[in-house]
């Protein structure tokens, strides 16, 4: 499946260039446009033990480049570049192996990654969980088209595959050994995150503003290692460039 979207934006990124026509630098600057976007992530098929936060914040910046597709430009095709960060903050921990600190059974394979929560008590001591969070860093090759209607309203239908290039958790709350102490510690190698995502996107919008959707069809961890979630994101893009 992941060498098929290779092959896929390798072959319309060579789509893309043949429909340039040595276009000059004003047109080149023209053909770009520059935005961001921030939105809610939705995690679906979290682990029904798992407490999630009502609001999961993220956000993403991009830039396409495009090629239009009829005289008056109102279709193009796009391709283009972007970073985007998703968060997936809970009252859980990330562990991986039969068993986690508390040397409670999570799972029967040694090498799968797993959430668990924090016992209200440890060691004859009150555990609380102030702050955990997951966050999964990605750069992003969205292509899709875009129509604007001459009301300045768009619809953009496009599809996006990113490479993971950060991941890590943070918490803050009891020491997990049960000192009675608070700690706050960071996490930057985690285990069987999978290395790529991907999904359909689509954004309606009006002028520079618009309201966008993303359905990732990937999960987050990778097969039998670690639980298949994946995020919906809801969101704003702004293009003001």
């Amino acid at each position: 499946m992941k060498r098929n979207l290779f092959l896929v934006v390798t072959l319309l990124a060579l789509t893309a260039t043949s429909f340039a026509q040595k276009p000059s630098a004003e047109s080149i600057r023209k053909r770009m446009s520059l935005g961001f976007g921030v939105f809610h992530d939705f995690w679906m098929k979290v682990p029904d033990s798992i407490n999630p936060r009502a609001i999961n914040q993220g956000v993403d910046v991009f830039i396409h480049y495009t090629f239009p597709m009829d005289k008056k430009g109102h279709t193009v095709f796009f391709i283009g570049g972007g970073i985007g960060a998703h968060n997936f903050y809970n009252q859980a921990l990330l562990g991986v192996g039969k068993y986690n600190i508390y040397e409670k059974a999570l799972t029967d394979n040694e090498n799968e990654s797993y959430f668990y929560n924090v016992p209200r008590k440890f060691n004859g001591k009150a555990m609380e969980v102030q702050k955990s969070k997951l966050s999964i860093t990605y750069v992003d090759i969205p292509f899709g088209f875009q129509y604007k209607s001459s009301s300045k309203m768009h619809v953009t239908l496009g599809f996006k595959v990113g490479w993971k290039i950060d991941a890590h958790t943070k918490y803050k709350g009891s020491d997990l050994a049960g000192s009675g102490f608070d700690v706050e510690e960071k996490s930057l190698k985690l285990r069987n995150i999978d290395n790529f995502h991907y999904g359909p996107y689509a954004v309606l919008g009006y002028k520079w503003i618009g309201a966008s959707v993303f359905y990732q069809l990937s999960s987050v961890f990778e097969k039998d290692l670690g639980p298949q979630i994946y995020p919906i994101s809801l969101g704003l893009v702004f293009k003001p460039y």
